[in-house]
């Protein structure tokens, strides 16, 4: 099952599961960063919810830098990369 979110005006689906390890990281790192704690919480409505759900720039970036810190989030690393290199492209 895929999961979609809406980044930088762009909707962009996931695997389910991808986003379920990226919450479950952001949520135990939370603690740490207010940024994550906002990224796990806005995680689990995409979850939790059918409609796409629109990340806010920090979110993104919050996003964006988990993916680059844990292997096992190379699926978001990449989408997210291609979609950095299409709006540069624009």
């Amino acid at each position: 099952m895929m999961v979609s979110l809406e980044i930088r005006g762009r909707i962009v689906s996931f695997p389910r599961a991808q986003l379920e390890r990226a919450q479950a990281l952001a949520a135990a790192e939370a603690g740490v960063s207010s940024g994550l704690r906002d990224l796990a919480l806005v995680l689990d409505w995409a979850l939790n919810s059918s409609r796409v759900v629109a990340l806010r720039r920090s979110e993104a970036r919050e996003l964006e830098q988990l993916a680059r810190l844990h292997q096992q989030l190379d699926g978001i690393a990449a989408a997210l990369a291609e979609l950095r290199g299409e709006s540069r492209a624009a």
